[in-house]
């Protein structure tokens, strides 16, 4: 769920959410989000390599690490990250991972300044360049290494487009990917997704849509295959919708440890939407009428189809 992109961009492309969108959910304050998150403010899915304990620090380290690993990126020249949060990727890739340069793309304000200022604060603002800009207006000036996107993808399409209109802007995404990436390059992609739900019904449905996340969609395993098939190759897929569970189960407890910090922040009506909306996600993942998806891609070496 970091800061994400997703409007129109050129003619014709179905829109995903807007600015104002992403900043109505995203935008209430990075001290709000620093009362509960990690201490590098990682907001989506922690990764655990055993069992799901209380250690979010090491599950979001251990996260980045899967998708630096994913994109091959050790000694990489640059790579881009599309919707790069408050910069812990971007930090991570340059202070562990040997990345020379490393792009992020946000649509959210308040995460852009706040990564920038942290990576200055590392000494890394000379590798690390934030950009408060939308993925489909991004023209860089080199090929990249590899792209590394975590909890964008489900902001990139409106709820009121079909399947067809969904995968139309999928599509798009994966082919920008690919013309961003030298040949070889790689893609780590992590999204939350449907698995067994109807999107257009049901009071959760309409509580993420209208008062969470406006204007965006999540997406279903079929949508993802099909869209980046023409111009990637699936390598690596995993469902961890246990993970994602057990995050939000220890964001909601830090949520609530903090309520009085929290409410002089933000209200207590926005508080309050929080807890609700991380009691409600958690209900989402142990039911599995959503999952968390971790994919491995690689570019193919020319745009093509299975079965052609």
């Amino acid at each position: 769920m970091s800061g994400a992109e997703s409007r129109a961009g050129t003619a014709g492309t179905p829109a995903g959410a807007s600015r104002s969108a992403i900043e109505h959910h995203y935008d209430v304050g990075s001290d709000f989000y620093r009362l509960w998150l990690d201490r590098e403010m990682v907001y989506s899915c922690a990764l655990w390599d055993g069992p799901l304990d209380d250690g979010l620090d090491d599950a979001q380290v251990a996260k980045l690490a899967w998708h630096a690993d994913s994109a091959r990126v050790d000694g990489a020249a640059r790579v881009l990250d599309v919707g790069c949060g408050w910069g812990a990727m971007l930090r991570y890739l340059t202070g562990s991972r040997g990345v020379g340069h490393a792009t992020g793309l946000t649509l959210s304000a308040d995460q852009a300044a706040a990564a920038a200022s942290a990576s200055a604060s590392a000494s890394a603002s000379a590798s690390v360049e934030v950009r408060l800009e939308d993925w489909r207006e991004h023209r860089p000036e080199q090929p990249y290494d590899a792209v590394i996107s975590i909890g964008a993808f489900e902001h990139f399409a409106r709820n009121d487009l079909d399947t067809a209109g969904r995968r139309s802007v999928y599509s798009a995404f994966f082919a920008a990917c690919s013309g961003w990436l030298r040949a070889g390059g790689r893609l780590s992609l992590q999204t939350i997704a449907y698995e067994d739900f109807d999107t257009g019904s049901g009071t959760e449905s309409r509580f993420f849509t209208e008062e969470i996340f406006p204007e965006s969609s999540l997406p279903v395993l079929t949508d993802i295959v099909a869209a980046s098939d023409p111009w990637f190759g699936i390598e690596v897929l995993r469902s961890d919708a246990a993970h994602y569970e057990h995050t939000l189960e220890l964001w909601q407890r830090r949520l609530q440890a903090a309520e009085g910090p929290a409410i002089r922040l933000v209200g207590r009506d926005v508080y309050r939407r929080y807890v609700r909306y991380l009691r409600v996600s958690r209900g989402l993942f142990d039911r599995r009428v959503c999952t968390l998806y971790r994919i491995s891609l690689r570019r193919r070496a020319a745009p093509t189809r299975l079965g052609s």
